[in-house]
């Protein structure tokens, strides 16, 4: 499947209803775009914030110890 979506004049996109259904996003979530090699992925951060570190560092294949991965996150 694939979606298109237009850059604005103030460099923002609208994220294509089909997407945003398939994410469950809602007003006030906030996406996350993680590059992974050469391509990029979008994703919805959890909203529990311990959710949204284990589903971070699942999507990054970030390793080590949570202090580790913390500050690689930091220098993001």
């Amino acid at each position: 499947m694939i979606e298109t979506t237009k850059l604005s004049s103030k460099y923002q996109i609208t994220i294509p209803k089909r997407i945003r259904k398939d994410l469950k996003a809602e007003v006030g979530d906030r996406i996350i775009f993680v590059k992974i090699g050469e391509k990029w992925t979008v994703t919805k951060v959890p909203r529990d914030p311990a959710e949204a570190l284990m589903h971070l560092g699942r999507k990054t294949r970030l390793t080590g110890t949570a202090r580790e991965v913390h500050k690689e996150m930091e220098s993001w």
